[in-house]
């Protein structure tokens, strides 16, 4: 949980990426994911994690647009969805990124 957490705090403003590449990330699926940010992610820029689609659940729909367009976030109006292609943070990063959490967390463990 709080691996995810971190990695989402760690995603630039203006950039984005899927619940699913979280989880490729750290080798799990994108409904542990969903699950971690629905439960906990409150804290954490949770409007920069989007479904494959580009949406989130409509629950947060609105709230998530305005953080979009705060941070100048590429937006279908229509469709109320994020334009992954132009704001999506590489898989290579997320998966270096993820390592390197990991990694920390096991050194504060062992510490």
């Amino acid at each position: 949980m709080e691996a995810v957490l971190r990695l989402v705090e760690a995603i630039p403003e203006g950039r984005a990426t899927t619940y699913g590449r979280i989880a490729a990330a750290f080798g799990t699926g994108p409904r542990v994911v969903g699950r971690i940010m629905s439960l906990w992610g409150g804290g954490v820029p949770w409007w920069r994690v989007v479904n494959v689609h580009g949406t989130f659940p409509t629950n947060v729909r609105g709230e998530g647009v305005e953080h979009w367009e705060r941070e100048g976030m590429p937006v279908d109006g229509e469709r109320s969805r994020l334009l992954l292609g132009a704001c999506s943070v590489e898989g290579e990063w997320l998966a270096d990124m993820a390592a390197q959490i990991l990694s920390d967390l096991r050194k504060r463990a062992d510490s």
